[in-house]
Protein backbone atom coordinates (compact mmCIF):
# COMPACT_ATOMS: atom_id res chain seq x y z
CA UNK A 1 0.00 0.00 0.00
CA UNK A 2 1.34 3.35 -0.67
CA UNK A 3 0.72 6.41 0.67
CA UNK A 4 -1.99 7.83 -1.23
CA UNK A 5 -4.06 4.90 -1.17
CA UNK A 6 -8.04 5.32 -1.63
CA UNK A 7 -9.93 5.28 1.33
CA UNK A 8 -12.89 2.94 1.46
CA UNK A 9 -16.32 4.83 1.79
CA UNK A 10 -17.03 3.38 5.41
CA UNK A 11 -13.37 3.95 6.50
CA UNK A 12 -14.26 7.91 5.54
CA UNK A 13 -17.32 7.78 7.43
CA UNK A 14 -15.91 5.67 10.27
CA UNK A 15 -13.61 8.60 10.40
CA UNK A 16 -15.73 11.62 9.94
CA UNK A 17 -18.09 9.91 12.98
CA UNK A 18 -15.09 9.64 14.84
CA UNK A 19 -14.24 13.41 14.97
CA UNK A 20 -17.55 14.58 15.33
CA UNK A 21 -18.41 12.68 18.55
CA UNK A 22 -14.52 14.26 19.69
CA UNK A 23 -15.41 17.40 18.87
CA UNK A 24 -18.79 17.24 20.44
CA UNK A 25 -16.87 16.07 23.70
CA UNK A 26 -14.21 18.43 24.06
CA UNK A 27 -15.03 21.89 25.36
CA UNK A 28 -14.50 25.34 23.44
CA UNK A 29 -11.78 27.49 24.29
CA UNK A 30 -13.94 29.91 26.04
CA UNK A 31 -16.22 27.26 27.91
CA UNK A 32 -12.74 25.58 29.77
CA UNK A 33 -11.64 29.68 30.58
CA UNK A 34 -14.78 29.94 32.55
CA UNK A 35 -14.77 26.53 34.00
CA UNK A 36 -11.50 26.02 35.24
CA UNK A 37 -11.01 25.02 38.48
CA UNK A 38 -9.03 27.33 40.60
CA UNK A 39 -5.56 25.82 41.65
CA UNK A 40 -5.42 23.56 44.49
CA UNK A 41 -3.79 25.73 47.04
CA UNK A 42 -6.58 28.76 46.06
CA UNK A 43 -9.33 26.62 47.97
CA UNK A 44 -7.18 25.02 50.57
CA UNK A 45 -9.41 26.19 54.08
CA UNK A 46 -7.15 27.79 56.33
CA UNK A 47 -7.00 29.25 60.07
CA UNK A 48 -4.82 31.88 61.42
CA UNK A 49 -3.16 30.59 64.55
CA UNK A 50 -2.19 33.69 67.37
CA UNK A 51 0.05 33.58 70.13
CA UNK A 52 1.52 36.02 72.77
CA UNK A 53 4.40 38.13 71.57
CA UNK A 54 6.52 36.00 73.69
CA UNK A 55 5.18 32.88 72.27
CA UNK A 56 3.43 29.72 73.72
CA UNK A 57 1.64 26.85 72.73
CA UNK A 58 -1.90 26.24 71.52
CA UNK A 59 -3.75 22.71 71.16
CA UNK A 60 -6.22 22.84 67.67
CA UNK A 61 -8.66 19.77 67.08
CA UNK A 62 -9.62 19.51 63.20
CA UNK A 63 -11.39 16.71 61.48
CA UNK A 64 -10.56 16.35 57.97
CA UNK A 65 -12.93 14.39 54.99
CA UNK A 66 -11.75 12.84 51.73
CA UNK A 67 -15.22 14.13 50.03
CA UNK A 68 -15.07 17.89 51.57
CA UNK A 69 -11.58 19.20 53.08
CA UNK A 70 -9.28 16.98 53.03
CA UNK A 71 -6.31 19.93 53.56
CA UNK A 72 -6.45 22.51 55.98
CA UNK A 73 -3.59 25.36 56.54
CA UNK A 74 -2.85 26.85 60.09
CA UNK A 75 -1.27 29.98 59.16
CA UNK A 76 1.03 31.23 62.17
CA UNK A 77 3.14 34.70 62.14
CA UNK A 78 6.70 34.25 63.03
CA UNK A 79 10.42 36.12 63.65
CA UNK A 80 13.46 35.08 62.17
CA UNK A 81 15.26 33.42 65.23
CA UNK A 82 11.74 32.22 66.92
CA UNK A 83 11.31 28.29 67.30
CA UNK A 84 8.49 26.35 66.31
CA UNK A 85 7.59 23.04 67.37
CA UNK A 86 4.67 21.03 65.82
CA UNK A 87 3.23 17.81 66.41
CA UNK A 88 0.10 16.09 65.15
CA UNK A 89 -1.77 12.99 67.22
CA UNK A 90 -4.08 11.03 64.85
CA UNK A 91 -5.25 7.35 65.33
CA UNK A 92 -5.20 7.26 61.11
CA UNK A 93 -2.27 6.23 59.35
CA UNK A 94 -1.22 8.12 57.06
CA UNK A 95 -1.94 11.21 58.16
CA UNK A 96 0.63 14.23 57.95
CA UNK A 97 1.46 17.35 58.02
CA UNK A 98 4.41 19.87 56.50
CA UNK A 99 5.45 23.26 57.47
CA UNK A 100 5.98 25.63 55.05
CA UNK A 101 8.08 29.02 55.24
CA UNK A 102 7.09 32.47 54.40
CA UNK A 103 7.97 32.29 50.61
CA UNK A 104 5.88 28.95 50.50
CA UNK A 105 8.41 27.45 47.80
CA UNK A 106 9.90 24.26 49.43
CA UNK A 107 8.30 23.01 52.63
CA UNK A 108 10.32 23.28 55.49
CA UNK A 109 9.63 19.70 56.76
CA UNK A 110 7.38 16.93 55.80
CA UNK A 111 6.13 14.57 58.07
CA UNK A 112 5.28 11.47 55.48
CA UNK A 113 9.35 10.91 55.15
CA UNK A 114 9.78 10.99 59.10
CA UNK A 115 9.20 7.93 61.66
CA UNK A 116 7.70 10.61 64.11
CA UNK A 117 4.75 13.24 63.36
CA UNK A 118 6.99 16.06 65.20
CA UNK A 119 8.85 18.69 63.84
CA UNK A 120 11.44 21.51 65.78
CA UNK A 121 13.00 24.05 64.40
CA UNK A 122 13.71 28.08 64.54
CA UNK A 123 12.50 30.33 61.77
CA UNK A 124 14.84 31.78 59.46
CA UNK A 125 12.87 34.81 58.50
CA UNK A 126 9.80 37.29 59.49
CA UNK A 127 6.52 35.95 57.83
CA UNK A 128 3.86 33.35 57.92
CA UNK A 129 4.37 30.26 58.39
CA UNK A 130 2.07 27.20 57.21
CA UNK A 131 1.58 23.93 58.67
CA UNK A 132 -0.62 21.82 56.18
CA UNK A 133 -2.36 18.93 57.42
CA UNK A 134 -3.17 16.42 55.10
CA UNK A 135 -4.97 12.97 54.34
CA UNK A 136 -2.77 10.99 52.35
CA UNK A 137 -3.85 9.83 48.62
CA UNK A 138 -5.17 6.57 49.83
CA UNK A 139 -7.54 7.66 52.58
CA UNK A 140 -8.51 9.99 50.23
CA UNK A 141 -9.69 7.63 47.30
CA UNK A 142 -10.97 5.45 50.30
CA UNK A 143 -13.33 8.10 51.10
CA UNK A 144 -12.07 8.55 55.00
CA UNK A 145 -12.27 10.74 57.16
CA UNK A 146 -9.50 11.69 60.20
CA UNK A 147 -10.41 13.00 63.46
CA UNK A 148 -6.50 14.95 65.08
CA UNK A 149 -4.78 17.02 67.81
CA UNK A 150 -2.47 19.76 65.93
CA UNK A 151 0.18 20.85 68.87
CA UNK A 152 2.20 24.20 67.86
CA UNK A 153 4.60 25.84 70.02
CA UNK A 154 6.09 29.21 69.22
CA UNK A 155 9.39 30.73 71.51
CA UNK A 156 11.00 33.42 71.61
CA UNK A 157 14.72 33.63 70.45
Amino acid sequence: MHLHARLHPSDTRRRWLLWAAAATLLPTAAAAQVKAPAPPTARVPWMRVRFARRGGMRLLRGRLQARTHSVRDYVIQGRAGQSLEVELETLAPGASFKVLGPQQTDALFMSEFSALPLWQGRLSADGDYRVRVSLNAVQRARGESMDFILRLALRAA
